[in-house]
């Protein structure tokens, strides 16, 4: 689960400064007029439908967004066609408890800043139906869990990340406490799932949490309706489906989790396993008796969220060094643009896309801005320290 609008007001298009650079006057009063019916959208499906209407020239939500539907499609169809059957201990929530405009928000005083407010809010908005309804198509805990402390590790350095811009806090300030109310929104509806089997490895103090990005705690006040928030549960009623849609996916059975179908990082592990990618030392040293690959899964999820994040991840990860001198001494580079462009892009027959991506590690390269594999260095490393540490 990947927040495309957020990534992209962080590092991408949607950057105020680039924001501003890349359209004219007109096309920008167009945008911000045309995100008002983004608004008034509350079902998923529509709901993605009017965003990727309004961003599509800007960010690429519909590719992500038929992702996670082939997923969730995959996985009703398997439990219909009885490949699996239906987890009876399954906790799919009744209800959600929902935390909204606990944390102070600036002063929308410009258009272009309530354009950012609507965006960010369907952006949680959308985020909050697709795991209701993945969760209700799974019905697997563990893919859910899983699912969910990815996204929070996520939601954890956007929020770190928007404090440190210097230009723009207006619009920055609004990420952390959009993505703070979204995450203890999903902490608290899915708190069964999350606290069962393990130790949580994630922070569940709302009060910790703000100090951590924010570097201060919340007033008592805004304590207090969190608190409050925090008691009320919203029934979920009948919105989320649990039939399948018009979708005929391959049948994945997946080793060790016959109850849900393989997912981007599944594939990904797959397509390097010629190269014994889980043999590499920083790969070795996640994989743990308990957990076995599950926090590899999770940091090739994490990074497969877009190009950019996966190529700053291999080179930390220096995936090409131990290919070539362990594992094919010919390979070339070109060699590993053509894998890397299959492998992490979806292109085949050869595809050297890649090499592109691989070049914005260069910050001074031409397409650096594109894909700005140089911007996510810092924080790869974090991401996996957090991980090896959890």
């Amino acid at each position: 689960m990947t927040l495309p609008i957020t990534d992209s007001i962080l590092r991408g298009e949607l950057r105020p400064n680039i924001l501003k650079q890349s359209l004219e006057p007109k096309a920008l009063e167009l945008l911000i007029r045309n995100a008002r019916k983004v608004s008034q959208k509350s079902q998923l499906l529509e709901l993605e439908f009017a965003i990727n209407d309004v961003l599509s020239d800007l960010v690429n939500t519909k590719d992500i967004y038929a992702e996670d539907k082939k997923t969730r499609d995959a996985a009703i169809n398997t439990r219909k066609n009885k490949i699996s059957k239906n987890d009876a201990h399954y906790k799919f929530p009744s209800y959600e408890i929902i935390i909204d405009n606990v944390l102070t928000l600036p002063e929308l005083s410009t258009p272009l800043l309530r354009f950012y407010n609507t965006i960010i809010d369907a952006e949680v908005l959308r985020t909050r139906q697709a795991i209701l309804h993945m969760s209700r198509a799974v019905q697997d805990d563990t893919f859910v869990r899983s699912t969910l402390k990815a996204l929070f590790r996520k939601i954890k350095f956007a929020c770190l990340e928007s404090q440190q811009w210097e230009e723009h806090q207006d619009v920055m300030s609004l990420i952390p406490i959009k993505l703070t109310h979204l995450y203890f929104t999903l902490l608290n509806t899915y708190g069964e799932i999350l606290q069962s089997y393990e130790t949580p490895e994630f922070e569940d103090d709302f009060m910790d949490f703000v100090y951590n990005w924010k570097g201060e705690y919340p007033s008592d006040d805004e304590e207090a309706k969190y608190i409050e928030q925090s008691k009320v549960k919203k029934e979920i009623g009948n919105s989320i489906t649990d039939l399948p849609d018009s979708y005929n996916p391959q049948e994945l059975p997946c080793e060790g989790k016959p109850n849900r179908p393989k997912d981007k990082a599944d594939l990904f592990l797959e397509g390097v396993s010629a190269y014994n990618f889980l043999e590499m030392p920083k790969i070795k040293q996640l994989i743990t008796p308990e957990k076995k690959t599950e926090k590899v899964h999770d940091l090739v999820m994490m990074m497969l969220e877009n190009s950019g994040h996966a190529c700053a991840m291999l080179e930390y990860l220096k995936f090409y060094d131990w290919i070539k001198k362990t594992q094919r001494i010919k390979f070339t580079k070109n060699d590993y643009d053509a894998l890397c462009s299959k492998v992490v892009m979806g292109l085949e027959n050869g595809s050297k896309a890649f090499h592109t991506v691989r070049m914005s590690l260069n910050s001074s390269n031409m397409n650096a801005e594109k894909y700005r594999a140089y911007a996510y260095m810092v924080q790869v490393d974090n991401e996996y320290v957090t991980l090896l540490n959890s």
